[in-house]
């Protein structure tokens, strides 16, 4: 019974120990003490040591059951885990390696694996916090993230070849994971083979370029999807306008056009468009994959301040009907016309970046719709006098059926 009861405190005196050092710092031979009394003292040294990061405290763990082997693998695996702790592969070199224990190399290898792969999981929240960040905060993060890729750097260049490819692999894998359309991969493999001929022996500069041409690639993407698809919105609802039902298609195609393709579709393509304006900027100004990213941007752009400028003058409209300078059929009548002159009259010039984002139009279809709006094209200065001077605005010459 008194045994059970001494080993009972022996025990709690142990875990007494642990709950002392994971709140309090306190003195080393008081722990040591502790320590003795622990039933697993090697193991007690050695929590007590890798807390701490202490590798000084190593050398209190004693050869125990391992003597006859001539190793002491608790305290091996000691230095290697605060080694990995603290990114300080140094603390391997105290490592006395024989049978069943650890290697200064093995402990080498573990702690330069570790630092890459926690070194990227900072290095993607940093990324995140940088895209939704304030300016004030941003100098900061710039800050760590510099600091972080050049340990990234210095550590992943000590990793065996064989360590090198495998992460290249699973690197690529990820960022390509999610790019399924034939056009943008062609993009991609476009822009990123020249570069990675030239940088052989950089693998994370490989991997940072593919991951900003994939970016870029897929916001382009994104925005001429987006483009098209208010085109073809404001088409399909013309084409009902032509063929029939003129005065309820127009209600229909305000409120078809107005709330889902701008206000659905209209907050997200700005967004897009700055995002590529600054991954664009990223590029040397001088580089092949500057002009052609800028010549999708600039082309997108124009898109977009196309619609704009048409919903602009809509919004004019609208608000002259309010004033009450413009009564409701005359509003009708103008903001027709505006869809159909201006909207079609840009359609039909308008070509996809991405050849795979084609019109859902017909041609046949889309021609008759642009042969009637053509007609009414020539009513394009009655249609700005109206806006410019509600007063004498006539409707008479600009009916848009």
């Amino acid at each position: 019974m008194k045994n059970i009861v001494s080993k009972v405190k022996i025990t709690l005196i142990y875990i007494s120990s642990i709950l002392f050092l994971s709140s309090c710092s306190f003195l080393e031979d008081i722990w040591e003490m502790m320590c003795e009394l622990a039933p697993e003292s090697d193991h007690c040294f050695q929590f007590i040591a890798v807390q701490s990061s202490s590798p000084a405290a190593c050398e209190n763990i004693k050869w125990t059951a391992f003597k006859d082997s001539k190793s002491n693998p608790p305290k091996d695996k000691c230095y290697m885990q605060i080694a990995i702790n603290t990114w300080d592969e140094n603390i391997c070199n105290n490592i006395k390696w024989w049978l069943m224990s650890y290697s200064k190399e093995e402990c080498q290898w573990e702690t330069r694996t570790q630092v890459v792969k926690t070194v990227d999981k900072q290095l993607e929240e940093i990324n995140s916090k940088l895209n939704t960040s304030v300016w004030s905060e941003t100098s900061e993060l710039i800050k760590q993230k510099k600091e972080l890729e050049n340990k990234l750097k210095d550590t992943f260049n000590k990793l065996p070849e064989a360590e090198k490819s495998a992460y290249y692999t699973k690197k690529k894998d990820e960022i390509l994971k999610f790019v399924y359309d034939e056009d943008l991969k062609q993009a991609i493999a476009h822009n990123y083979s020249a570069f990675r001929a030239q940088h052989q022996n950089d693998i994370l500069a490989q991997l940072e370029w593919l991951k900003n041409i994939t970016e870029t690639e897929k916001t382009a993407k994104q925005l001429d999807e987006n483009a098209n698809t208010l085109v073809d919105t404001v088409k399909t609802t013309l084409v009902d306008m032509v063929n029939d039902e003129k005065d309820a298609i127009l209600d229909e195609a305000k409120e078809k056009l107005l709330e889902e393709a701008y206000k659905k579709s209209w907050t997200n393509m700005k967004y897009m468009l700055d995002k590529m304006k600054w991954l664009k900027e990223t590029y040397d100004k001088w580089s092949e994959m500057y002009e052609e990213a800028n010549e999708k941007y600039e082309k997108l752009k124009a898109a977009y301040d196309k619609m704009k400028d048409i919903q602009d003058k809509i919004d004019k409209v609208e608000l002259l009907w309010k004033q009450w300078k413009l009564d409701a059929w005359k509003v009708e009548v103008l903001k027709g016309s505006i869809l159909l002159w201006e909207w079609l009259e840009y359609a039909t010039s308008y070509v996809p970046v991405f050849w795979s984002t084609i019109s859902t139009v017909t041609k046949e279809t889309f021609g008759v719709v642009n042969k009637f709006a053509t007609n009414r094209a020539v009513r394009t200065t009655a249609v700005n006098k109206c806006i410019d001077d509600p007063e004498h605005c006539d409707t008479e010459w600009i009916s848009w059926y």
